[in-house]
Order: structure tokens, then C-alpha cells, then sequence
């Protein structure tokens, strides 16, 4: 089997937007689909964080631009999208990759009474909605040309719910059954919508994540994070972790030529942790 490093050039031509790309899944995505040769719109809320990324694709060669983004701002999303088709001459990918768990200061659930209605409107605000107004606003787009990849970053909590997040799990299995539906009505002008559910990847989100795990079960007191998320790894049957780039090859092929016949579907990439 011929693998993607060795067959450069699939999105040769192609330009992207990606959302939350300053973030560990946003930088690998970006970095990956730049290998494939396609240029790049960098949309983050935080500027300084695409500015970085840009700055290392445009060090590689790729041709990139960041662009300030508050998913949760329809406005915003269409001004975004607007801005992308004119710094890159179109737009072909969507990859809506913002997400978060909750609010600023969230909390675990165990018990569920320890979530906050506002941790639950912030994940769906970002994780829902976000996605929900970034496909609105690029896929007249995509109809007049009869093509088009929208990529829809949700997670393996998406496809089993899990206790302690279980607001985030429900907007990840909002993104899923969206791009189902966004799938069946895309297809007859020729647009592909699909759904990446990452497993378990060592970036900030976990570094936040893992102390509060800590604290509700007895059996990871005392642990540091990335204890924590270790024990988690090892759950998994393949007992490996997953990285930014795992998440970036799987959205390229998607965004590919390679992939014109798969549409509507939530792929895992979790080391084996959901099955089925």
C-alpha cells in the first residue's frame, strides 16, 4: 500500500480553511494538508497562535494566511470564509476543528450535578453551532463549483458517551449525526462531508483535563497529568496515543481525490478504543 508521504501533491491546487488551527490537532492538520500542497486559510481566536502556525508553514514553503475567528459569530464565520476565497483564490476544504470541553473554568461530571449549564452552552456554542455556521457560510461556495470537502473534527466521545464529559460528548455526537445530514444534501452537487473522531492526544485540553480526572477517581489521586492520561492510553487495545498529525493524514485523505466516494462518515482514530 502506497502511503500518503509517498505520493505528495493530492491537494495540489486546493485551498483550505481550518478552524481552531493554532490549537495541537489544528497545527497538524495544517501541516499535513500543506504537504499535500494545499494553500492554507489559519482561522484561530486567538491571533498569535495562527500567526505561529503560519509562520512555520510559510518556513516549509506552503502558502498560508491567519485569519481571526470567534466560531460562535455567525458574522464572523461569513466574513471568515469571504476572506478565504479572497487571499486564496477560492475555497475548496472546510475543516471545522474548533472545539472545546466547557466554559473557562470547567468541570468534570461525576456526579452530573457538577456541570454547569454554562460549560453545557459553551461546548455546544463552539462544538455544534461553530460547525453549524461555517458550513452554512462555505457551501454555496462549494455548489457553484460542483465540488467540495468539508471535514468535520468530532471525537470518540462522540461515539460512546462518557460520564465525566458527557456535554462534550453530546456535542461531539451532535457533529456526527450534522454531518450526516449535511452529507445526504451536499452529495448531488458533488461535496463530500465527513466526520474525524480523535482518541487521546497530548496537548493543553489534556493537560487541563487530566488533574480534574484526577481528583473524582480514587485510583488516579496523587498522579501527575500525564500519568493520568498514560493509564488512559493503556486502555485502549493498541495502547498507543494518538498525535496532531494522525488526525492531519486522516482529514487529507478525506479532503482528497481519494476519498470521492466517502461521505457521511465518522472514522475513528483512537487506537482501537470504540469499535463498531
Amino acid at each position: 500500500m502506497v502511503g500518503a508521504a509517498a505520493r505528495p501533491g493530492r491537494l495540489e491546487g486546493r485551498a483550505a480553511l481550518i478552524t481552531g488551527a493554532g490549537g495541537s490537532i489544528g497545527r497538524g492538520i495544517a501541516r499535513c494538508l500543506a504537504e499535500e500542497g494545499a494553500s492554507l486559510a489559519l482561522a484561530e481566536i486567538f491571533p498569535e497562535d495562527a500567526k505561529t502556525c503560519r509562520e512555520e508553514l510559510e518556513a516549509a514553503g506552503a502558502k498560508a494566511v491567519a485569519l481571526p475567528l470567534d466560531v460562535t459569530d455567525a458574522d464572523d464565520c461569513e466574513a471568515a470564509v469571504a476572506r478565504s476565497r479572497e487571499e486564496l483564490g477560492g475555497l475548496d476544504i472546510l475543516v471545522n476543528n474548533a472545539g472545546v470541553i466547557g466554559g473557562q473554568d470547567f468541570k468534570l461530571g461525576l456526579p452530573l450535578s457538577d456541570i454547569s449549564s454554562e460549560d453545557w452552552d459553551a461546548a455546544y456554542e463552539v462544538n455544534v453551532k461553530g460547525v453549524f455556521h461555517l458550513c452554512r457560510a462555505a457551501l454555496p461556495g462549494m455548489q457553484e463549483a460542483k465540488w467540495g470537502r468539508i471535514v468535520n473534527i468530532s471525537s470518540r466521545a462522540g461515539r460512546q458517551g462518557t460520564e465525566a464529559i458527557p456535554h462534550y460528548s453530546a456535542s461531539k455526537a451532535a457533529v456526527i449525526n450534522f454531518t450526516q445530514a449535511l452529507a445526504r444534501e451536499a452529495a448531488r452537487d458533488g461535496i463530500t462531508a465527513n466526520a474525524v473522531c480523535p482518541g487521546l492526544i497530548w496537548s493543553p485540553m489534556w493537560r487541563k483535563l487530566a488533574p480534574l480526572y484526577g481528583e473524582k477517581i480514587p485510583h488516579l489521586k496523587g498522579m501527575t497529568p500525564r500519568e493520568v492520561f498514560d493509564y488512559f492510553v493503556g486502555l485502549t487495545p493498541l495502547g498507543r496515543e494518538q498525535t496532531p498529525e494522525d488526525i492531519g493524514r486522516v482529514a487529507a485523505f478525506l479532503a482528497s481525490e481519494d476519498a470521492c466516494t466517502i461521505t457521511g462518515q465518522a472514522i475513528l482514530v483512537d487506537s482501537g478504543a470504540v469499535m463498531g
